[in-house]
């Protein structure tokens, strides 16, 4: 009985979690992608990985509000803000080498995709 008990615990446990990780903002989702993208391309330390995940977060949540409260040509503008005022902030966490190194990937990241949407 008792290893019955357990087991509808553990499930239970592992239930709980699994619902609680599928209740992850769109924005936790594409800040945690993009910091794990940096990470791996930047080589971070965990200090800086805690820092550029908090940034990420508010910039992604940011992106969001905006694009609930505004529309068109002002969002786009707004949007870029954001983002331009996210990479300053980086310059205080990344070294100039990070920074260098993180301005190129992103750059060939865009012609990346540049390249997939003109096939399609």
């Amino acid at each position: 009985m008792k290893v019955v008990q357990r087991s509808l615990i553990l499930l239970f446990v592992l239930f709980s979690v699994s619902v609680s990780a599928k209740k992850m903002s769109e924005a936790e989702k594409r800040a945690d992608l993009i910091t794990k993208w940096m990470t791996k391309k930047l080589e971070l330390s965990s200090d800086q990985v805690l820092k550029i995940q908090v940034l990420n977060l508010e910039c992604e949540q940011e992106i969001d509000r905006l694009t609930n409260e505004k529309a068109g040509f002002s969002c786009m503008q707004a949007v870029r803000d954001s983002l331009l005022q996210k990479e300053l902030n980086f310059k205080e966490i990344l070294t100039d080498t990070q920074l260098a190194s993180y301005k190129k990937s992103k750059c060939e990241l865009k012609e990346k995709l540049k390249k997939m949407f003109k096939r399609l």
